[in-house]
């Protein structure tokens, strides 16, 4: 994922280094987390939600007029588990948040984004007994958000968002088995989405 955010952003400088515009910026503000087991060979299907703090640095390059590409990153790690009276063998961390988008501004305040972001997953036992047999390495989905930018009254700061994103993940599947004499394996399958609210601020160059 790495490698391949320096060739798109390597190449979009050098497109593009006829444009001035760009900046580079922080937000935060809240999220909601949508998840549903769509398969378990033990427990079927079930679905939960959970509000959240969300923060992100990006940094976006002009391609041509009131069209930019970015890269938002989200510098801290999740975890993904279930309430302690749950019997559930396993839960996932999810770091490296990437998301590689293209805006479209309309005016001089509207815009609109679309992307695709992927995150790095590691997926641990909850017991001993528990053994991870296989399980999907990244999750990734499109995005799409829509915004306001105003100019910012703070001092050193150009721009100010007001920003709404969607994001659906796909889905992802983990293989478990019990090692306290039953040998058969346990498969999970289940996807997401997040509903996110930002306020960001950012430096233009």
């Amino acid at each position: 994922m790495k490698k391949i955010l320096s060739i798109i952003f390597s190449s979009a400088f050098l497109m593009t280094s006829a444009y001035a515009g760009g900046m580079i910026g922080i937000k935060g503000g809240f999220g909601e987390l949508d998840g549903t087991r769509t398969e378990d060979s033990k427990f079927g299907k079930q679905s939960a939600s959970v509000d959240h703090e969300y923060g992100a640095i990006f940094a976006e390059i002009e391609l041509a007029n009131n069209i930019s590409v970015g890269v938002e990153y989200i510098p801290m790690q999740a975890i993904i588990d279930t309430k302690s009276s749950s019997n559930v063998d396993s839960h996932a961390i999810i770091e490296n948040h990437t998301t590689i988008y293209a805006l479209k501004r309309f005016g001089d305040t509207f815009y609109a984004k679309a992307g695709f972001s992927q995150a790095d997953a590691e997926v641990k036992a909850n017991y001993t007994t528990t053994t991870i047999n296989d399980h999907d390495d990244t999750v990734d989905g499109p995005m799409v958000g829509i915004g306001a930018q105003l100019e910012s009254p703070i001092p050193f700061l150009d721009v100010v968002r007001l920003e709404a994103t969607y994001t659906k993940y796909n889905e992802m599947e983990i293989t478990t088995t019990n090692t306290t004499g039953t040998a058969d394996k346990d498969t999970k399958k289940g996807e997401a989405e997040q509903l996110t609210f930002t306020i960001g601020i950012a430096k233009s160059f």
